[in-house]
Parts: structure tokens; C-alpha cells; sequence
């Protein structure tokens, strides 16, 4: 009976070691650098002309709404548009350092230009954020290497300082930043990568690292783009050409670009850009949602590609910007706006009115546009 008893004991003893050990694995697995050859792989070549197959947009998208901005005179006038936010019956249209209210339908609300020197002042727009649940808006002023936080009515809150330079940044649910800076300087040592911060702008954790020998690459916003609610994603630069996702507070890798050029050792080391456009590649524009993934990749201009990439199926399709058209296919083609953003699911895109007065087929789709008309918008939501 002892025996019998002590051989109970052992083997209680063995299955729990086996537990701690199988638990210790898996914590260490997850620990882990992240498998390189697992990931999703979005092909992106520059350097070779392969005709692809464009996307019927309003087909892939739950439903497309077309918003025409309302010009009620000079104080509504939009000349560009850089950035849009869209949420609940609200769109904010950024046109270089001024910002344009609408409602959902497209009428002129209100116009906010705090540009200037003061207090509650910022010299220019290089980002705009919100944080709907406190009423807020932030802008984030790279010149002065602030943020500014502003009441929706444009009444001035207060003013974040930021210890790095800072190329993007996003705002969380409770108020921290997330940064991003691909830069490698000389002299001081800002921060790079993908950061986050407490609300005053403090230092909390690193997400994301570049390869600190890593030098060559050029400044194109955005870097960071609202997925979901709850979700932020991240574009990576040359040195790894990752896209990151940050939910709950940890950071994953979704998928990465792969493309013709492989940029020689000489030149990563080197802060020089536009040396040789056979052996060098950015990206830029990019714009996420839960299922569409968006960017441009370019040899600096010698070919500038747009990539658009269904995740339900990892299905990619190469657009070239000067086709004005998604698909060759006459009976289905429709025309193509420029993406301009993208926020919680939706993408968006526009068409100025040079652009639809320049075409006949854009004219019979739009016939109450004239000279004086406001872009219109284009909310492709999931």
C-alpha cells in the first residue's frame, strides 16, 4: 500500500513538472523575435512592369458614401486636402495649417486657424488626432516640436511638450501618445522607432526599434494610422518594411513589403537619399483598416506605385498613380479618387473640382460641380 502510494506521488510529482516546463515554453515562445519567413509577405517589385488587376473598389467596401463639401464663401473655401477624420456626425478636413468642420452630410460648420505666436498658438500642422470621448483635438506642431490639445469648439486646452523629435504620432483612449521617428541624426540621440508616452509627453515603453545602423531613409507621413477603436497600426521603414499593430498594450507584426531593390550596405549606412533610384526604395501614404491594407512604394520617382492589399485573402493589386482609372475593363471601371486617410474602418478619398471639370466622364457623374465647388469626398467603409 505504501509503495503503491509513493508511486501516486511520483507520478503527481512528474505531471506537475511536465506543467511547469510545457508553461515556461510557452512563455518563452512568446518572448520569442518574431519568425521573419512566417509572415505575411506583400510583393511590391519597382523595377519590373507587370500589368495587374485593379480593384473594384465599391465592390470590395460595405458601402461607399459620396459627401459633397458645401463652399459657403471664402471662410469655407478648401484649396487642398491633407487629412480627414471622420466620426460620429463630424468631419474635419485638414488643408495645410487650417482645419474645415463639416457634418456628415457635408455642410460648413466652422473653420479653425490657430496658427500664430502665443499662447494656444502653433506655427504649422504637421498631424491632427482626436480623442472623442474627452471632446478633443490635437495638433501636432513639428516646428515647435509640440502638441496642442484644443477643446472640438477650438477652445485651447493645454500644450504638450515632446523630448524626441517626432515624425507621426497617435493618441490613446486614456490620453497617452504613441511616436514615431524613422530619423537617424547626428549630434543628439533622439529616440526612434515606435514609443509610447504618458499624457504630458513622458517616456513609458519602446514597441518598436530600428537598426541603429540603419541611416538611409526619407520623411514621409504617415507612419501610424487608426485601425479600429481599439487598434493602431504602425508602418515600418527600409530596414525591416514591417506593419506593425498595437492593441492592449503589446505591439504585433502583421505583415511585411518585399520588393526588386535591395539596398546595399553602403547606402543604409548613409543619410544620403535620391543617390541612385535602381538601388533605393521608400514608402509613404500609408492607411490600414481592419481589412484593407494601403501604401505607396517608390524609388523616388523613377516609379511610384500604389499597393493596396485585401487581408481577408492577402490578395495584393499594384496600382500606378497616373492611371486614372481602377480597371482596364471599360463595362466596370470607375474613376479613381486620391486616398487621403483612413480612421476606425474607413478609408477616404477625394476628387477636387480640376480634377472632374478636366474629364468628361467624371463631368456626367458629377454635373453640379463648377470651378468654385469643394472637393468631394469618398468614405469607403467596411
Amino acid at each position: 500500500m505504501k509503495i503503491c502510494l509513493q508511486s501516486k506521488v511520483k507520478a503527481v510529482v512528474r505531471l506537475c513538472s511536465l506543467l511547469v516546463v510545457l508553461f515556461l515554453l510557452s512563455s518563452c515562445k512568446g518572448k520569442q523575435k518574431v519568425c521573419d519567413t512566417c509572415l505575411h509577405e506583400i510583393y511590391a517589385p519597382l523595377l519590373q512592369d507587370e500589368p495587374t488587376e485593379y480593384p473594384i473598389m465599391s465592390s470590395m467596401f460595405a458601402r461607399v458614401d459620396t459627401v459633397f463639401l458645401e463652399n459657403a464663401g471664402v471662410e469655407s473655401m478648401i484649396e487642398s486636402v491633407d487629412e480627414v477624420i471622420s466620426f460620429s456626425n463630424t468631419i474635419i478636413v485638414r488643408s495645410a495649417n487650417t482645419l474645415y468642420f463639416f457634418d456628415n452630410k457635408g455642410k460648413f460648420l466652422r473653420r479653425f486657424d490657430g496658427q500664430g505666436k502665443g499662447t494656444g498658438k502653433y506655427r504649422k500642422i504637421d498631424r491632427i488626432d482626436i480623442l472623442p470621448a474627452r471632446d478633443e483635438l490635437y495638433i501636432m506642431d513639428g516646428h515647435t516640436n509640440n502638441i496642442f490639445v484644443y477643446g472640438m469648439d477650438g477652445t485651447y486646452k493645454r500644450r504638450v511638450q515632446i523630448d524626441d523629435f517626432v515624425s507621426d504620432f497617435a493618441v490613446l483612449p486614456d490620453g497617452c501618445f504613441l511616436f514615431a521617428n524613422p530619423i537617424k541624426y547626428t549630434g543628439r540621440p533622439y529616440r526612434r522607432g515606435l514609443w509610447k508616452t504618458d499624457p504630458d509627453g513622458k517616456f513609458l515603453k519602446q514597441l518598436v526599434e530600428f537598426d541603429p545602423e540603419f541611416a538611409h531613409v526619407s520623411i514621409n507621413n504617415p507612419y501610424i494610422n487608426h485601425i479600429s477603436p481599439g487598434v493602431i497600426g504602425f508602418m515600418g521603414i527600409e530596414d525591416n518594411d514591417k506593419f506593425y499593430t498595437y492593441a492592449g498594450d503589446s505591439i504585433a507584426v502583421t505583415c511585411r513589403m518585399t520588393t526588386d531593390i535591395v539596398i546595399p550596405d553602403e547606402l543604409k549606412r548613409s543619410d544620403k537619399v535620391f543617390v541612385n533610384p535602381h538601388r533605393e526604395y521608400t514608402k509613404c501614404g500609408y492607411m490600414e483598416t481592419p481589412r484593407f491594407l494601403y501604401f505607396v512604394n517608390t524609388n523616388y520617382g523613377a516609379n511610384l506605385m500604389m499597393v493596396f492589399v485585401d487581408k481577408s485573402t492577402w490578395t495584393t493589386y499594384r496600382m500606378y498613380v497616373y492611371t486614372s482609372e481602377f480597371n482596364h475593363d471599360k463595362e466596370t471601371r470607375e474613376p479613381f479618387p486620391f486616398l487621403v486617410g483612413s480612421y476606425n474602418g474607413t478609408l477616404v478619398g477625394f476628387y477636387d473640382s480640376g480634377m472632374i471639370l478636366d474629364s468628361e466622364r467624371f463631368k456626367s457623374l458629377f454635373p453640379t460641380i463648377t470651378a468654385d465647388s469643394n472637393p468631394v469626398l469618398l468614405f469607403f467603409r467596411e
